[in-house]
């Protein structure tokens, strides 16, 4: 995903630079180009990079929780049949 996003910010990039260039000779053709940059590079950069960070979050987020459970579990703030039923409970996530 990082890497589709990374490719569509440099196809918004050279789209860009396209408009900039045919600005003054090809009208039709920067406009064309503006719309393609528009309308593909940089929804799909936006939308691949924010899924990739979610899903990282919630990877590390579950492992966290699991510690922070084990630790409680260990000094005898829950119980181990609470540990048990927020330890499923994480997993089914």
């Amino acid at each position: 995903m990082k890497v589709m996003s990374i490719i569509g910010i440099i196809w918004f990039s050279l789209t860009f630079l396209c408009i900039v260039g045919l600005q003054d000779s090809d009208t039709e053709g920067a406009i064309g180009w503006g719309f393609l940059g528009v309308l593909y590079a940089l929804p799909f950069s936006i939308v691949c990079l924010v899924k990739s960070i979610n899903s990282e979050k919630s990877k590390v987020s579950i492992s966290q929780e699991l510690l922070l459970l084990h630790e409680l579990k260990e000094k005898g703030i829950i119980t181990e049949g609470e540990f048990q039923y927020q330890k499923s409970e994480l997993l089914s996530k």
